[in-house]
């Protein structure tokens, strides 16, 4: 493929920086040092930029030049920094690497996997690894060394520098080395998309989220106190703790007494307690959500030591793109306000001056599956107001006035049913307990369902047979995933709306920040954005018509409907109603603290700020 590279590029160029993010390793980056090696000419360009501001970059960058990186998010982010022009087609090796290992990774030889450390396994020095290129990549050691070098921050002597510059060569030498081993295996058209939203996420990363430092400092402070008092007042609503986390007898007796006796359990037969699993339940079970928001606040005992927040006052983490078999990006929770109880999203404040809006595209799951499908019943149930009461409507279970607000317990079975039942495959006793409904009636929605919805079931067949079949899945864009036996039908079958979704929101991104959108960060389905408060309805107006041309360009002409939250004004915070009450408690508690601090030690009380919503 590097004849064919040849052919369509000028100036192949291989690239890395190194960069420092501050004491907290959450500031925009600043850049160190730049290499880039063209493998056509073999020219090399070695930029110190710690105490020098180029203002061109040294390198071409227009669309005969290919700028090749591993994780093009950090290069670009520097470009930003530096304030120079980005690369018009990017090729990130390390997104490639992910593209060809998804599914694989499952299959990956024992010795491969003793030699890989936990968390690296999509590492530059496991993708050299998988190509038989072990010895271009810099020693373990002297890496740390280096790094720690960068994290520590200037002034740097000329040794220093000299030593970083060199050490940042490596990895291009590594990549020049790499390049011709991968290039057989990639597909240019896709990888160039991908290489594209890098450089949103580039965008997005540096950005951050904007929150109220002093609060969470002031949080921080008092988390233990704050935890104690939490688990005491709520022993007897949530007595499931045991001396260290989730005691299992506690647990299965709380979930009786909320009807709640089917709960998925391990391999090992405990009952699950997992983030996911809570997650996935708290969707459809509202006393579920309130246990997930006690718990995600108990169990982080660091929370407000890993919550990275930069000196400017803003939230920044990787988002980790492309981290999951469905291609969606799996920022860690820890670090990103969005990972914890959703009590935490209320730290979110917009700057003097802005305003923050939520976007989101409504049903976006059951409206990939109604246009996949093309079932026409589906499709006209989603065009409606609600699809649950549509498809309550068809089967004569609510009537035909049915609303969100005068039927809101029914609407909420057939959503658990469509949720539970259809989306993750549960039996109609679960679905049951779930929705607080009978078994006979989950029973019978879900049998309507398959019934009302025929063309959308044959069609979900004719997904898990082809996967079964061929062993592979690809979306519309390219990510494509190895199927194997072990995936279940229900894996098999949500991936197809999932990984869509997340290509969706990839084009969402690029399209959003190439038009001057400030996008914060994307979550999940959703993008969180920031204007000038003068500016927030032509922003929101634009962020829209982004997210519904993105999806018309992956469904092939239909667009799905976008909902967005009224926007949250400065100095109002963001609130996601699903965690108000713990944020309510939590707040309290602080105060006082704050309180029993000033009586026992004379301190100047603090007064937590205004907690309005908007």
């Amino acid at each position: 493929m590097i004849d064919r590279l040849a052919s369509l590029y000028d100036r192949i160029w291989c690239v890395d920086f190194e960069y420092f993010t501050g004491a907290s390793g959450a500031d925009a980056p600043k850049p160190i040092c730049m290499v880039a090696t063209d493998i056509l000419s073999g020219e090399t360009v070695r930029e110190r930029l710690w105490d020098r501001h180029p203002k061109r970059c040294p390198i071409s960058l227009d669309d005969r030049s290919l700028y090749v990186s591993y994780y093009a998010a950090a290069e670009i982010t520097c470009h930003i920094a530096m304030e120079w022009e980005i690369p018009a087609r990017i090729l990130d090796l390390q997104v490639e690497f992910r593209v060809l290992a998804n599914g694989r990774d499952r299959t990956r030889s024992a010795a491969e996997k003793l030699a890989l450390k936990s968390g690296e396994r999509h590492s530059l020095l496991a993708c050299m690894f998988a190509f038989g290129l072990t010895s271009d990549a810099a020693a373990a050691s002297h890496k740390d060394e280096m790094r720690e070098l960068c994290m520590r921050g200037g002034p740097y002597s000329s040794h220093e520098l000299r030593s970083i510059v060199d050490y940042c060569e490596t990895d291009v030498t590594a990549l020049v080395n790499l390049l011709p081993k991968m290039s057989p295996h990639v597909e240019l058209a896709p990888a160039l998309f991908r290489g594209r939203y890098m450089a949103a996420v580039a965008a997005m990363e540096r950005r951050g989220i904007p929150v109220d430092a002093e609060l969470a400092e002031r949080f921080k402070a008092n988390w233990n106190d704050i935890t104690e008092r939490l688990v005491a007042r709520n022993r007897d609503k949530f007595d499931v703790i045991g001396d260290k986390d989730i005691d299992q007898r506690k647990f299965a007796t709380w979930l009786e007494s909320h009807g709640l006796g089917g709960w998925p359990r391990t391999p090992e037969g405990r009952l699950s307690t997992s983030s996911n699993t809570l997650s996935d339940w708290a969707k459809y079970v509202p006393p579920i959500m309130q246990l997930k928001e006690f718990l995600q606040t108990v169990r982080r005992t660091r929370l407000f030591d890993k919550l990275r927040i930069g000196s400017d006052g803003r939230n920044r983490f990787l988002l980790s793109p492309f981290g999951s078999k469905t291609g969606r990006n799996t920022p860690s929770n820890a670090l990103s306000v969005f990972g914890p109880a959703c009590w935490v999203r209320s730290l979110i404040q917009p700057p003097p001056g802005y305003a923050l809006l939520y976007c989101d595209w409504s049903g976006q799951e059951y409206g990939e599956a109604a246009y996949f499908s093309g079932d026409e019943r589906m499709i006209a149930d989603y065009a409606n107001d609600d699809p649950y009461l549509g498809f309550g409507k068809r089967i004569r279970l609510v009537p035909p006035y049915a609303t969100k607000k005068s039927h809101k317990k029914l609407r909420n079975q057939l959503k658990v049913a469509a949720g539970l039942g259809v989306l993750y495959g549960a039996q109609p006793p679960t679905v049951a307990r779930a929705g607080d409904m009978t078994e006979s009636t989950a029973a019978y929605v879900l049998r309507e369902h398959r019934y009302t919805y025929r063309k959308f079931w044959d069609w979900r067949q004719q997904v898990i047979d082809h996967a079964r079949l061929v062993g592979e899945f690809r979306t519309c864009l390219g990510w494509t995933w190895q199927v194997t036996g072990a995936d279940t039908t229900t894996s098999i079958s949500n991936w197809m709306m999932q990984a869509h979704g997340a290509e969706m929101l990839r084009v969402a991104c690029c399209l959003a920040i190439e038009r001057g959108v400030e996008v914060c960060t994307p979550v999940h389905d959703a993008l969180l954005v920031q204007a000038p408060i003068e500016e927030i309805e032509s922003v929101r107006l634009a962020t829209v018509q982004c997210m519904e041309e993105a999806s018309s360009l992956i469904l092939g002409g239909p667009r799905l409907k976008v909902g967005v939250d009224p926007p949250t004004v400065s100095p109002n915070r963001f609130s996601d109603e699903r965690g108000s009450a713990m944020w309510d408690q939590l707040t309290g508690i602080l105060s006082e603290l704050e309180a029993d601090s000033v009586r026992s030690f004379g301190r100047p009380e603090q007064v937590l700020p205004s907690t309005s919503f908007g």
